[in-house]
Order: C-alpha cells, then structure tokens, then sequence
C-alpha cells in the first residue's frame, strides 16, 4: 500500500527557489518602501478591509460576526513566527510544534487568545463550521504546512477512480479543494496554529504594526458555506463598473464552468449592477476602484446555480493577484477602456501543476514515487506467490 501524503510530506526536502509561484492570494503586501507605495497601502488597502464593508453588504455576503484582533496579539504572532517559521521550508515547518516552544508568558496569550475567538466563533460552530480570517487576509497558505492537508488531500482523491487519479487536472481539483476544506474550523485552537504559521498572515501583520496609529484589525469570522473550487470569480472595478470578470482558481480546468460561462457571466454582472452597485453607493462605501470575488453555489434545487455571493473586497492594485489578466500588459481592460472581458480556462493545460507552490510539486513527486514502489513490491509478491503455486 502506498504510504500516505503525511508520511511522504515528512521525508520531503526542499530546495530554496526564486521561481514564481501561484498562491491564489488577494494581497501580496510586502515592499512598501517609497512614500507613495505606503500611501497606496493606506488609501487602498486598509480601505479594502473587511469593516469597512461588510455592513453594506451584510445580505450579499456570508454570515459574519468580529472580535478584536489587538496589536499585542498581532506582536505575538509575529515573534513566534520569526523565532520558529521564518526562512524554514515545508518539510522543517510541518513538524514544528508551536506550542511546546512557547514561553509562559506566551502560553497565557495564546490562552487568552483562544477563548475570546471560541466564544465569537460559538455562533456558528455549535451547530455548523467556521471560517476566520484577519481585516485583510485568510491564512489559506498554512494548510500545505499542517499535518491534516494530507487526510484531506487523499479523501478528495479518494472520490475519483484509479484511471482518474493520475490526470494533472484531477490532482489540481483536489489540492483546491483540499486547501479549502482546511479553512473549514470548529476550534479556536485550529484557527490560531494557521495564524501562526502562515507567512501571509506574518506579512500582513508586519505591515499593520508599523501603522500602529491606524492598527485595527479584527478577527473576521464567517459562517463556512461551501463553495466549488471552480465557481469562485474574480472581478476588477474601476470608477465603480465591472470592467473584468476571471476564473479565481485559473490552473484548473472546468468543463461545467465552460459549458455555463456566458450564463454564469450574466449573472454575476447583473449581480454586481442591480444588488452590489447600488448598495455600495447607498453605503457610501468610499473606493471606487477594487478587486471584488464572487462565488456562485445552489440555493438547494439540484444542479441549480442561482445563488450568488460576494466572497470579498480586495484593493485595486498589482499587488493583488490579476488572476487570468495582467496588471502590466492589460491596464486598459481592468479599468474599462476596451469593454466588458470575461476569461476563464478553456482547456486543460499540461504542466499547470509546475506553478503550485514548490512543497505541493514536490509532494506529488513523492507519492508518485511511493506508489510506483508499491506497485513494484505488490508484482513482486504476485510473482513469488504464483511461482510457489506453480
């Protein structure tokens, strides 16, 4: 039998790459160094978080509820994660306990931490699953550094047939979802070892300590509602018109997706004009350039699609993944100089996998490894059976 993705997970070395990567983040928010860049930072991010919006769009969005996140909570995780996670690779995190390497002083934090997020989160735990995340980002990267990404990753796997399970685009589907699932929590304690090991988390916080006059950050804690890896979207608004619409998850291929785009697309830009507009207007709501996601799922009849929901805001800058365009090359389009552009995956790409992060290619290398192995041993002992039976 094929070891599984934890075990193979720990025997994986990396290697430091300078190679780009895709993260599926919204905001990469290290480099602010000019005056100008910081300026941006607080025109555009900060105004992009979630406080900021949330309560205009309360009935479009899912369930949320806050509690405060304080900048001695934002210092704590930054110094275990410099102490403990800064410059390791997957291999040396995965099997890094936080806990047993805090201090007494921390170990009370970290307690009080997680009772002031238990409580808030009760709300929709007691009878369901959470999601949490900070005012600007989600801990998405921390799962491919958490032992349970593996049971996960393998029961997606588990749903398709041996045929299947070796197609690149099968394997993507799955890691999408996989990562998803993760973000799915009844626990305080799950939501802060994401926290703490996540190096976007880290980033974020890094810049929002150094605006303590402006620090406010808040956990965001958010009924789950399941969302299919290939009905998130991805929206570009400029003077307050949906000029681009994008597949988010743009390594995978959806035949489903394909076959409804342009319906799907309708949707989400009437959506956006008749509920979304109007609201943020109404609202006041002060940005009128943004990155808005979109999710599309079932209100309940099978098969249906006719629920849409607004997963986000994010600020409209490069910085912020341009999913299927380009910041550099295609400015025009995403402030709506050349129309209204739909782009989603229309084919299955060979090589899609060689742009997740380096621990998820190397990972799949090895339990390619694992199970031709297995399969070797496996012939062997048929061999030696048959044999004996002869």
């Amino acid at each position: 039998m094929a070891a599984n993705l934890a075990d193979q997970l720990k025997d994986v070395k990396l290697k430091k790459i300078k190679e780009p990567t895709c993260d599926f983040s919204g905001l990469k928010t290290s480099g602010y160094l000019t005056e100008d860049e910081i300026k941006d930072y607080d025109d555009n991010v900060l105004a992009a978080n979630t406080e900021h919006w949330i309560h205009i769009l309360q009935d479009v969005t899912f369930p949320t509820v806050t509690t405060p996140f304080h900048l001695e909570d934002a210092q704590l995780f930054i110094d275990v994660y410099t102490r403990l996670y800064e410059n390791k690779d997957s291999s040396q995190s995965i099997d890094l306990d936080w806990e047993t390497h805090l201090k007494d002083e921390e170990k009370r934090h970290v307690n009080t931490i997680s009772e002031r997020l238990e409580k808030a989160m009760s709300i929709y735990t007691i009878k369901g699953y959470a999601f949490v995340k900070l005012s600007s980002r989600s801990a998405k990267d921390a799962p491919l550094i958490q032992k349970r990404f593996k049971s996960l990753y393998e029961s997606r796997l588990s749903d398709f047939g041996e045929s299947e399970k070796g197609n690149e685009n099968v394997k993507i589907t799955c890691l999408l979802q996989a990562g998803f699932d993760a973000l799915r929590v009844k626990r305080s304690f799950d939501v802060i070892d994401m926290f703490i090991r996540s190096e976007r988390i880290f980033q974020d916080l890094l810049l929002a300590v150094k605006h303590k006059d402006k620090f406010n950050e808040n956990f965001i804690i958010r009924e789950f509602v399941d969302i299919d890896v290939d009905m998130e979207f991805r929206g570009f608004v400029f003077n307050g018109e949906l000029n681009a619409l994008s597949q988010y998850n743009y390594l995978l291929f959806s035949k489903r997706l394909n076959d409804k785009k342009e319906e799907i697309a309708c949707k989400i830009r009437e959506f956006f004009n008749s509920v979304v507009k109007p609201r943020l207007k109404a609202g006041e709501y002060f940005l009128q350039k943004f990155v808005i996601d979109f999710a599309v799922t079932s209100s309940g009849k099978k098969g249906s699609l006719d629920k849409l929901w607004v997963i986000e805001i994010n600020p409209f800058l490069n910085t912020t993944d341009g999913a299927l365009f380009s910041w550099e090359k295609e400015r025009d389009i995403l402030e709506g100089k050349q129309g209204f552009h739909v782009r989603i995956v229309q084919q299955a790409k060979p090589g899609s996998l060689t742009m997740m992060p380096q621990s998820i290619r190397e990972l799949l290398n090895r339990r390619h490894q694992c199970d031709v192995t297995a399969d070797s041993v496996k012939g062997n002992i048929d061999t030696e059976l048959l044999t004996q039976n002869v």
